[in-house]
């Protein structure tokens, strides 16, 4: 990928580049060639002449003969004495002489002009030859290249690939383990297990209903299957989207979702495409997920199949190696590839058909991403070299290196890359174009409802590094008590968090400092620096998280044009309601509703308290403000309850949902600071217990206890003021 630009301008004259090259090439050769037609007529012109010219200069010197013998002739007619008889021969031997070597001359220019023209005609001969052969040699080198090219792409295929393996197999296998676990966790769900005893025979009910209709948070997709063709350019960030993609229907619609690397099944050699098709045919094959069902929850095949249990699959595919896969079927780099993944993709679902209890379905959807602004394309580069330094792979003095020579691809596989065709040549596919994530989305053929979900939250996501910041509100009256929901007040310890949170917003997460009106730090106002960013404040609409974010200041940075923490109050993020046990403690419920403190026990995900809610309702009130998290570039802060924490931790940090109500997380007066990035997949543990290394805990727990017994208003500013923000900070 090195070739200078000679070599690649050969490249492009044996057909590699785009058609206009070719045409012009082509134009200029057919130049060339009139141009030495026209020389080759000329040529022989000369040479016809040359062969002419010897005849030409014997006929004058037989004229010449001619004439001199009739001038002799004539003058000895006409000599009038034997004086000028005697005269007469040596006149004539005279002229003999003279003519002679005037025709001896004449025929030295000839044979001059003769040679001169012999020996342009072998200069031109031999530049011909020295062009053709030249010709020659140039598409030796070429070829040459172009072998070398490939045997080096196809040598080091395996070399990156056992690197690959080496030290990501481990990794790939953690997470295919903890993809089975999440299809085991989340699926076949086909609702809480607390309404068990509703759908069996009862002595007033023999005939029950043994399926109820699916809540929002287990529609799935409805028994369909669908496939995600991640399609576009190396360093695109489409690895990163198609994973956040995956945890997004697993987490909010309960559909089973798996993802398939390319790459992955690229390295076991020629058997990769069918190693793949043979994964996703084993994967959507309809028939296991209505054993389970049946299995699980007792019910006849022939009613699960009738009533379409089976929550449906998605399969992912995408390359985390876009350069290594380039030439992959699976790849979708160009026209031919996408046609024949379509051709397969039927083969597979006829193959579904003759297997399965009923017809399955099988939607293909092409989700190709492009960037159009430069530094879009310089941040996913310069994720993706640090990644590969940090897993070992480049050097810490070699990361330049390493993003000059990624340049470089580039410009090599945006001259072979076809993308989806807008001129009416791909119209029947079903595809999404993403330009600058989400800056303008292009659809075509995307009716269904998991289908418009896809891009609703593709519109949103992006793999550009951002931050978020997760607190619980205060202590309130209600915590003292131990008393479920409610809305009331915060207490001292509530207000002593309220005031470091002041200054933690505006000085960590906005990057800004106080200062008094001469310059020095002090009491003043809150002044930009150079690591100002802006920044946003989400409440809930409940008093105690509203009372918590009181005390955050909204100065106006970048010539007013943003108003920093700016409070929006949303609904979709108050606690859970509790319902008949609202203001209840845990054990005035088992007191008085016994029967609900059991169901929660044995279910607390899918249990709802009477006329209330379950956490099943909060991930579907939640999703719309999610979606628009995902949006943001700007860091976050959000001030919200124990619930709808655990549920945005549980999806930012890859734990399965139904994992997210048993977290023991979320203490009061502790703040998590969560950085996303395309790294952040790779560091996923799923673990409730270990938090990911991009999850770093700021602990105020002790500041708060000290600053709550403090009276004097001066002394808890200067208690703010002078607390070491830094050293509350540790990773969790």
């Amino acid at each position: 990928f090195q070739a200078e630009d000679g070599i690649r301008d050969c490249l492009l004259s044996r057909g590699l580049g785009d058609v206009y090259k070719r045409q012009a090439l082509a134009r200029s050769l057919s130049a060339s060639r009139a141009r030495r037609s026209a020389a080759a007529v000329a040529s022989t012109s000369r040479r016809r002449s040359l062969r002419l010219a010897p005849r030409a200069s014997r006929a004058s010197r037989h004229g010449s003969g001619i004439a001199l013998a009739s001038a002799s002739r004539s003058s000895v007619a006409r000599a009038p004495s034997a004086r000028a008889f005697a005269a007469a021969p040596r006149a004539i031997v005279a002229l003999v002489i003279a003519s002679s070597a005037r025709l001896r001359a004449d025929g030295a220019r000839v044979d001059d002009v003769a040679d001169a023209a012999r020996t342009r005609r072998r200069a031109v001969v031999v530049a011909a030859r020295s062009a053709i052969a030249a010709r020659r040699a140039s598409t030796n080198v070429a070829r040459r290249l172009m072998t070398r090219l490939h045997d080096a792409d196809a040598s080091s295929r395996p070399r990156r690939r056992a690197l690959e393996r080496a030290m990501g197999d481990d990794a790939r296998a953690t997470r295919d383990a903890r993809a089975d676990d999440a299809d085991r966790a989340s699926s076949p769900r086909l609702y809480a297990k607390s309404m068990e005893d509703l759908l069996t025979a009862r002595a007033h009910n023999p005939a029950p209903t043994t399926v109820p209709p699916p809540i929002a948070a287990l529609a799935g997709n409805i028994g369909e299957r669908h496939v995600l063709v991640f399609v576009g350019l190396p360093l695109r960030g489409k690895r990163t989207i198609a994973l956040r993609l995956t945890r997004y229907l697993r987490f909010f619609h309960g559909a089973r979702c798996r993802a398939f690397d390319v790459a992955y099944a690229g390295h076991r050699g020629d058997a990769a495409t069918s190693s793949l098709v043979n994964n996703l045919r084993d994967f959507l094959r309809s028939g296991d997920a209505i054993t389970d069902v049946c299995t699980e929850y007792g019910i006849e095949a022939k009613e699960a199949s009738a009533k379409h249990v089976d929550s449906g699959r998605v399969a992912v595919v995408y390359s985390s190696d876009a350069s290594a896969t380039f030439y992959e079927t699976w790849s979708g780099t160009s026209k031919e590839r996408r046609r024949a993944i379509l051709k397969e993709l039927e083969d597979l679902e006829r193959d579904l058909d003759s297997t399965g209890p009923r017809r399955m379905k099988v939607k293909t959807i092409f989700i190709e991403t492009t960037l159009t602004r430069e530094e879009l394309v310089e941040e996913v580069l310069a994720q993706r070299v640090a990644r590969d330094a940090r897993n070992g792979r480049v050097r810490e003095d070699e990361i330049e290196a390493a993003k000059e020579s990624w340049r470089r691809r580039l410009d090599e596989y945006r001259k072979l890359y076809v993308t989806l065709q807008e001129d009416g040549s791909e119209d029947d596919l079903s595809y999404i174009k993403l330009y600058n994530y989400g800056e303008r989305v292009q659809t075509n053929k995307m009716r269904a409802y998991l289908p418009q979900r896809i891009v609703q939250f593709l519109t949103a996501t992006h793999p550009t590094a951002h931050k978020i910041y997760l607190c619980r509100h205060g202590e309130s009256e209600y915590n003292v008590t131990g008393r479920l929901g409610g809305n009331s007040g915060i207490t001292a310890k509530g207000v002593a968090f309220s005031e470091i949170l002041s200054r933690f917003a505006l000085e960590k997460i906005c990057g800004m400092e106080r200062r008094d009106d001469d310059g020095d730090d002090g009491e003043g106002r809150w002044c930009e620096t150079p690591r100002t960013v802006r920044a946003r404040l989400w409440t809930s609409s409940l008093l105690r998280t509203i009372a918590t974010a009181a005390n955050i200041e909204h100065p106006t940075v970048h010539n007013g044009e943003w108003e920093q923490m700016s409070p929006r109050v949303y609904r979709n993020i108050d606690e859970i309601f509790a319902g008949d046990c609202e203001g209840m403690t845990p054990e005035e419920i088992v007191e008085k509703n016994p029967q609900a403190a059991y169901l929660r026990s044995m279910d607390k995900i899918g249990y709802r308290y009477p006329r209330g809610e379950s956490y099943f309702d909060l991930i579907s009130r939640l999703e719309p403000c999610i979606q628009e998290m995902e949006s943001y570039t700007e860091p976050v802060l959000i001030v919200s309850h124990q619930a709808i924490l655990r549920l945005i931790f549980a999806y930012l940090t890859g734990c399965a949902r139904e994992r997210a109500p048993g977290m023991n997380t979320f203490s009061q007066n502790v703040i998590y600071e969560i950085t996303l990035d395309a790294s952040c997949e790779d560091l996923i543990t799923e673990d409730v217990d270990r938090f990911p290394s991009y999850v770093v805990a700021h602990d105020f727990r002790d500041a708060v206890a000290a600053l709550a017994v403090v009276d004097d208003p001066d002394e808890r500013r200067r208690f703010v003021r002078d607390l070491d923000l830094d050293a509350a900070r540790a990773s969790s």
